[in-house]
Parts: structure tokens; C-alpha cells; sequence
């Protein structure tokens, strides 16, 4: 097989026509030496910012692109690069999360250690300083650009230490922007506020908190995740929202952001309908929590956020991140759609605490008809499952694989708390709104206690067995 090519090409073109294409080209160096590659000296202008990155944690990583080897004293290795002369270097948190030592090798491989200035797991930034008496030289401080920028297909070098190789580079492009990832294996919930870059540039464990550049060796985001189930398929957090979480730890140590208590959903083509609207627009109010501001301010579970602080509202991210930008005790205004009125209501946010107990990241969803068995809470199947003994609902106790309720991610656990707009008690209330609700032709909304987040969802389930994708 892998001679069968020049065979053909052979047979169809004269020899001579080949000699003289061959010909034409020796004989054309100016050519040549135009199209030199650009990567070698964006190579060499960034290799000198980037730094390599050892911290010493009483227990392993949890993060599978953060190489580490649990025992009593583990360690774990990424990457980071220099901000300014007094030796300030962003990376990733979870590469200096719970560490209490943290050793940093230059490009020339003199080491020096590091203190964390500040945290931040909802972006999964952290900002350190090297331990030197002495400032740092200006050829070895980062030239920050705009990730904003950045177009899909540009050119991109990814620079780390993957699998404890130094300075390694890798090329790519930017394949996508604006990704959100509603899973990362070995966290329990992915980075609250993230907008991630995708590329194909390689990265591997160890190129965490390296920079991403362009051909003119700017920064234009932080190596962060790969997927580890196929190759080409990395992730970057943008250098524009890592440069305003950078400058509030260097001043402040912490970021500030607002919080209200309110757990956003993306409004799909099939919620909208089954809501009764005719354009998806505005964010669903899945869940509200206990003694929040948004339940003092009396906002409701079902309601659609149209506008937040006179800001139009279109997708949970997006929520998330006017909500990030709040400022704490200080009253702003939400335009609300309930039972097709618009409400206008005035909340006062609080002061949102980052810890692991994080904001789940928006999600939508929308299906087709569910292949459910349920059972009451008091049942021994139940039980099994560790859903407590009593409570409104029931309890999901069986999927069918690749079904409706498959598909949208309804899971054994979960708890179904109503059809439509109605309440469910038992098993009996479950088959009567079923029969109910088969025959309708939009789709019928379920309002889902999830096990796996313990939170609440909302779920269109549509009953003509067209089934659209989930979407995050």
C-alpha cells in the first residue's frame, strides 16, 4: 500500500515532467527562505518567561493533567510564567492548591522558591512569588496580548513542562473559543466562571499554567485541561479574564465577586415550548437556595431572567458572570417573566464565598419520552439508594438505556418532584400525570432532584420521540 502512491504518479505524469518540476525548485532558494517557519523565534523570544513548577502537598492530586504520585509527601508538577520583575508568575490553581512548598525552575534551570499571593478555584488561576532578592529581567517577563484577539484557525504554541520535560513547545490553532466543560475528571464540579479556548496545539500533564502564545509570542491564555480520551483536544483559559484575576489577587489577595443563590438554565427550544414561549430567550431559575438574596428578594424557582442590572440575559454563563460582577450589598434591579408577566424586583447580593462547594456550571436540557421505572421513597429499592424516607416525589429506579429519559441524563437516584406544574407524592400520582401528559404535543416539563449535585433541574420531555441533544 505505501507504494502504490508514487506507482500512480508515475503512470501519470512523463518522467521528464518530473525532473523538471524537481529542477524548479532547487533552483528557487529565494522561495524558500521566504516561507521559513515563524515558530522557531517565537520559540526562543518565550521559552525564557515560562517556568517550571514542583509543589510539595500532604496528599496526591486529583487532577489528572497535574502529574502526581500519591504517598505521605506528594508531589506535583506544571507550568507558569513570569509577570513582572518582582517575580510575580501566574499558573493554574490546582498546580499550588494545598501545597506547603513550592520550588520554581527558570529556563536556564537555577531554582528558587515560592509563596502563594492568592487563589482563585472558580477561575482555577493562582498567583505566586518567587522567593529572590533580586528583580527579575525584563527578557524574562511575559508579553500578555488579548484573547479576544484571537480567531478560530489562528496560530498557537502551547509552552510547559509535560511529563517533566522542560520547556517543551507544541503547536497548533485555535479550534474553538467560548468552550464550557461540564465535566473534568478528577474534580468533583469543573471551574465555576470558565470560557475556555480550545486548541490543538498538544498539552499534556505538566503543561498546566503554561502560557498559550501567538506567532508574535504574546500570551493569549493558560494551558489548563486536555482530553484525555483523544489527542488534538486542549483547553486554555483566556488570557483577558486571567489578567483581571491576576491584578485583584496581586492587590487584594482574593477576588471579590457577588452572589444571589440562584442556580441558572440554559432556556432550550424544548423548555421554551413547554414553558409557553415562543422565543428562547432568558435563563431559568432551576433552584433557588435556602436564605439566599435571591429568595429575600423574592425570586422563584420557574422563573425566566430576562435582564439582570440592565443587562440583557441570554445563557447561564453569561448570568454567571454579571452576577461575578455584582457588587456586594449594593441593590440591583431583575426583570423576571412569571406566568407571562413581567416582574421588575429589586435584590441585594451578597458576598460569594469560593470554596469546592461551587456554583454548578449552567445546564440545559431537552429529550424526547422517558423509559422510567419509579418507586415511592419508603420502598426498599429506594433505600438502597439512600434517598431519604420521606418528601415530596419519587424515585427514579431504572433507566433504559439509550430511552428519552436516558439521553437527558436521568439518572437511578434522581427524584421526580413534578409533571407539568403539578406536585408528585407517590407512584400512584407518577402514573396519572403520565397518562395524563402522553398524549400532548409539546414537550412536558419535569422538575428533577438530581443525586449526583443535589440540586434541582428542569427537564422538557417530549413525547413525539424527537429528541434533541444536551447541551452545556
Amino acid at each position: 500500500m505505501g507504494r502504490a502512491g508514487p506507482v500512480r504518479l508515475a503512470k501519470r505524469f512523463p518522467m521528464s515532467m518530473i525532473f523538471l518540476g524537481l529542477s524548479l525548485i532547487s533552483i528557487n532558494p529565494v522561495v524558500a527562505s521566504e516561507r521559513k517557519s515563524p515558530f522557531p523565534e517565537v520559540a526562543t523570544s518565550v521559552r525564557s518567561t515560562v517556568v517550571s513548577i514542583s509543589s510539595s502537598t500532604a496528599r496526591g492530586s486529583r487532577i489528572p493533567w497535574a502529574k502526581s504520585r500519591r504517598s505521605p509527601s506528594a508531589h506535583r508538577f506544571g507550568s507558569g510564567f513570569i509577570l513582572d520583575a518582582d517575580g510575580h508568575i501566574l499558573t493554574n490553581n490546582h498546580v499550588v492548591d494545598e501545597a506547603f512548598g513550592i520550588q520554581v525552575a527558570l529556563s536556564d534551570g537555577t531554582e528558587f522558591p515560592a509563596e502563594i499571593i492568592g487563589q482563585d478555584p472558580d477561575t482555577d488561576l493562582a498567583l505566586i512569588k518567587l522567593k529572590l532578592n533580586r528583580p527579575i529581567a525584563q527578557s524574562r517577563i511575559a508579553n500578555l496580548g488579548s484573547s479576544d484577539s484571537v480567531s478560530v484557525g489562528d496560530w498557537v504554541m502551547a509552552v510547559g513542562s509535560p511529563f517533566g520535560f522542560h520547556h517543551t513547545v507544541s503547536v497548533g490553532v485555535i479550534s474553538a473559543k467560548g468552550r464550557h466543560l461540564d465535566r473534568i475528571e478528577g474534580e468533583d464540579l469543573p471551574p465555576s466562571y470558565q470560557d475556555f479556548l480550545q486548541t490543538d496545539a498538544s498539552i499534556n500533564p505538566g503543561n498546566s499554567g503554561g502560557p498559550l502564545v501567538d506567532l508574535e509570542g504574546s500570551v493569549v491564555g493558560i494551558n489548563t485541561a486536555y482530553n484525555p480520551g483523544g489527542a488534538g483536544i486542549g483547553f486554555a483559559i483566556p488570557i483577558d479574564l486571567a489578567k483581571d484575576v491576576a491584578e485583584e489577587l496581586l492587590h487584594h489577595g482574593e477576588i471579590v465577586r457577588g452572589y444571589l443563590g440562584v442556580h441558572p438554565q440554559d432556556l432550550t427550544p424544548d423548555l421554551a415550548e413547554a414553558l409557553g414561549r415562543d422565543v428562547p430567550t432568558g435563563v431559568l431559575v432551576a433552584e433557588i437556595e435556602p436564605g439566599s438574596p435571591a429568595e429575600k428578594g423574592e425570586l422563584r424557582r420557574g422563573d425566566l431572567i430576562l435582564r439582570l442590572g440592565g443587562h440583557p440575559v441570554t445563557e447561564g454563563a453569561d448570568f454567571l458572570k454579571l452576577v461575578a460582577d455584582l457588587v456586594p450589598e449594593t441593590s440591583v434591579d431583575i426583570e423576571v417573566l412569571r406566568d407571562n408577566s413581567v416582574l421588575n424586583l429589586l435584590v441585594k447580593p451578597g458576598r460569594r464565598i469560593s470554596s469546592t462547594g461551587r456554583e454548578p456550571p449552567p445546564v440545559a436540557t431537552s429529550a424526547d419520552w422517558p423509559g422510567l421505572e419509579v418507586g415511592n421513597r419508603w420502598d426498599l429499592e429506594s433505600r438502597r439508594l439512600k434517598v431519604p424516607k420521606s418528601g415530596q416525589g419519587v424515585v427514579v429506579t431504572y433507566v433504559a438505556p439509550g430511552g428519552p429519559a436516558d439521553k437527558k441524563e436521568i439518572e437511578r437516584g434522581d427524584v421526580i418532584l413534578e409533571i407539568g406544574d403539578t406536585a408528585i407524592w407517590n407512584v400512584r400520582d407518577y402514573q396519572t400525570l403520565i397518562e395524563k401528559v402522553q398524549d400532548h404535543a409539546k414537550p412536558t416539563l419535569f422538575l428533577v432532584l438530581k443525586r449526583s449535585e443535589g440540586h434541582t433541574w428542569y427537564v422538557a420531555i417530549r413525547q413525539n420521540g424527537n429528541s434533541s441533544s444536551v447541551t452545556h
